[in-house]
This record gives structure tokens, sequence and C-alpha cells, in this order.
């Protein structure tokens, strides 16, 4: 209730925001409240249904969370045409109403907590706020650092070699807070480091890493060089949405039908049929075909059909849709419900820094190849100036002359770009190899 009460008043201030820092500030409330509402929302279903039922209604729930996500652009294009960017903050209001009264009456706590009646002092302990005062800062000054680095401020400059000391040193401190704390910690050391928790957010970051660069780079594809709208760019964007769902609900199924998300894999070695090992069939499944949607994607040109397109981007998101998932129902078979909601708050940890890191990586590359791109193909044009005009008004600044050749230059930077996903897709078997085997009928207490 508190995350989604926050992350109401967050999109109240984006909404209605005057300034700049009026509508950051509207954003970081807003993913206060979403760190909240991902972490009870595990905790939720873990205390309605039985371990054995956990494959598919976690897939269920959380491939309508992954749709919101990639179909974003689409609902967002739309209410950006027929309104003004506010609408894609305001219809948060009326949608966070009907939730707050949903849980409210719905849900009820069957689990007899004894640390519900831990007096007030004791709970504000336990939220350790030196520690959240440590790390807070320290990743902050990483992403000011990756996205500053090489655009605004070359990578030998003060400010950027600051920003590392400062997220080294912020960052050391809050791991030494964490192992003197013990169990009081924001995290607990025996979860963090059991392997399978490890992996799961291994995996989870690099699978949203992942999806949210090719969102972003794709949009950018269809509106600024084939000249789309923001709405045409999103529906296009619906393959993506329906393979995220359909592989989502299907890997739920398999896991509920099997009892194990993990298989045996066997491999032909000349004649002989030889035992690989036991892996995660689904997570393993993203770990072979993603890399190959990602690396088709990379192929894209200036003259490409956007139905092919939109056939990868189904593709790719049928790949990660398959073992999506698996990273949360391994926080559930592996731990106590005391603990899911620590180790949820683990892999979602995992999965936003995997967005956020890799989205601002991925902006730093994109604006340095842009502009050596444009370079290339448009010696006249200048890159730099083109990389601060917005997508809508693309070809009114080029003008007709030296069109093709300007938006030669655009679509290889995106293409290059779209590497960063055909990498990440490759680094999500080492949490595919890495996870442990547990089995989902087995009750734990």
């Amino acid at each position: 209730m508190f995350g989604i009460i926050t992350f109401e008043f967050g999109s109240l201030l984006c909404t209605f925001a005057t300034t700049s820092k009026m509508f950051i500030l509207g954003r970081a409330v807003a993913g206060l409240g979403t760190s909240s509402i991902s972490g009870g929302t595990i905790k939720i279903l873990r205390h309605c249904f039985p371990l054995s039922k956990q494959p598919i209604v976690t897939s269920a729930v959380f491939t309508f969370s992954s749709l919101g996500l990639v179909s974003a652009p689409m609902v967002g294009g739309a209410l950006i045409d027929a309104f003004n960017w506010r609408a894609c903050f305001g219809i948060n209001l009326p949608l966070g109403a009907v939730c707050v009264a949903l849980t409210w009456y719905g849900f009820h706590d069957p689990v007899n907590n004894p640390d519900i009646n831990l007096p007030l002092k004791e709970k504000v302990r336990r939220l350790d706020p030196f520690g959240t005062l440590l790390v807070v800062p320290a990743i902050t000054c990483f992403l000011m650092a990756l996205q500053w680095g090489g655009i605004k401020y070359g990578w030998k400059d003060w400010r950027i070699i600051l920003l590392f000391a400062l997220f080294g040193t912020l960052f050391s401190a809050f791991a030494y807070v964490q192992y003197r704390r013990g169990e009081a910690a924001t995290l607990p050391p025996r979860i963090v480091k059991q392997r399978s928790i490890l992996a799961a957010l291994w995996f989870s970051s690099c699978c949203n890493g992942a999806l949210a660069v090719t969102e972003a780079y794709i949009s950018i594809y269809f509106q600024g060089v084939k000249g789309l709208s923001a709405t045409s760019s999103g529906l296009l964007g619906l393959p993506m949405i329906a393979g995220l769902g359909v592989a989502g609900i299907a890997a739920g199924l398999g896991t509920t039908a099997i009892g194990y998300y993990f298989r045996k894999f066997m491999f032909w070695c000349g004649a002989k049929l030889v035992s690989l090992t036991h892996l995660p069939a689904f997570m393993f499944a993203t770990s072979t075909l993603a890399p190959i949607a990602s690396g088709l994607l990379t192929t894209i040109d200036l003259d490409e059909s956007t139905v092919k397109v939109a056939a990868l981007l189904g593709f790719l998101g049928a790949a990660i849709g398959f073992g999506l998932q698996t990273p949360t129902l391994i926080v559930q078979t592996s731990l106590s419900p005391k603990d899911v909601s620590l180790g949820t708050a683990v892999i979602g940890f995992g999965g936003g820094m995997g967005s956020a890191l890799w989205t601002c990586a991925s902006a730093t590359l994109f604006q340095n190849r842009l502009v050596e791109e444009v370079q290339h193909h448009a010696p006249s044009t200048n890159g730099t100036e083109l990389v601060h005009t917005g997508l809508s008004d693309l070809r009114d600044y080029i003008g007709s002359e030296n069109l093709k050749n300007v938006l030669s230059g655009y679509n290889e930077a995106v293409s290059q770009t779209l590497y960063i996903p055909l990498g990440l897709g490759i680094l999500t078997i080492i949490g595919s190899i890495a996870t442990e085997r547990k089995s989902v009928k087995k009750k734990r207490s």
C-alpha cells in the first residue's frame, strides 16, 4: 500500500510539473514506490498459492507486468498524439486508485508474523537507514559517470574520475556495513551468498537490460530512420509484447507440468549421445534464442521492411519471455516465505540496475557513434547538433538534399548500439549454468 500510494504521488508530481527539477523529483518518488510494489506482489503470491502452483501464477502475473513495460511506447505514443506528454503520467492516477481499492479489500496476510509487534524504533533500525544513505548516492554517482563520460566530459576528466572514486568508496562502505549488520542488514549475507540467488540476479539483469536497450533504440529506428509517428512506432512493438506474453505463459505451464525449472540436456558427439548436464530449461532457451534474435536485429538497414523488423521483435520477445520469470521462481523455491521479500528485492535490484546501467551505457555509445557515422556519411552535416534534435523534427532539420546520407549514418548508429542486447543475451548463459537444481513440488517452511 505504501508503494502504490508513493508511486501515485510521484505520478501526480510528474503530471503537474512546471519545472524540470519538479519532474525529476516526481520520477524519483515514483521509482521509490515501484520498488515496494514489486516486492509486495511476490509476497502476496507466495502467501496465496502453494509452491507447486507458483510457476503458473507467477508467470501469469509477471507476464502482464512485462506486457505493461514493453507496451509503454505504444500507449505513451497514443497519449502524446491525442493529448500531450502529461497524460503519460496522469493515466497512472485512476489506475492506481483502483489498485489501492483492490489491495485494501482483497488481501489479508495469513501468516502470523511476530515482527509486526516489534517497537517502532526497532522497525526503523531494520530498515538500515545508514546503509541506504551509502548505497543510493553510490549508484547515482556510477550512473552519472556512465551518462556523462565521453559525451559531456571526457573519460579522463576529473569529474568522471571523482564520480567513479565516490562510487567505489561508498559502495565498499555499504558492503562493509552489510557484513557487520549480519541478519539486520538490508541484504543479509546468507541470502546474497546463495548461488541460485546470484545466478538469478545476473540473469534478470541481462534480460532486463536487453529489453530496455532494444525497446529504446528500435523506437529511435522507427521514428528517426523510418520517419514513423510515435503511435505507429508503438504499434510495431506489439509483436514483442505478444512474444513475451505467450512465451511467459508457456514457460509457467511447462514448469508446473514438469515440477522442476531444470531439465537434463543431451547432445550428439560424433555417433555417441552425451549427457550435458541438468540446466534450467526455459532460462537455457533464453540464453540460446535471445542472442540469435538480437543478432538478427543488428542487421537492419535503411530500406528494411518494417514487417521483418516487427517479426524479429516478436522473436526476441518470445526468446526472453521463456526465461524472464524463472529468477522470481528461483527465489520462491530457494527461500522460505519469510525471506521471499528480501530475495525478490535482490532480483528486482538486479533487473532495475540492468535496465538503468545499460540504458546509460547505450546512450553514450549511440551518441558517440551517431556523430561519427553522420560525419562519415554526410560530412557537411553537424552530427553534434543532430544529437540534440528531436526525432519529430529530424527531417525538417536535415532537409531533402542530404536526407538519405544522414539517415544512413543514423541507421548505422542504431545498429551498432543494438550489439549491447546481443552481448547481454550471450551473458545470460552464466546465470543459466550457475542455477542450482530445485523442485517446485517440495514445500519449504
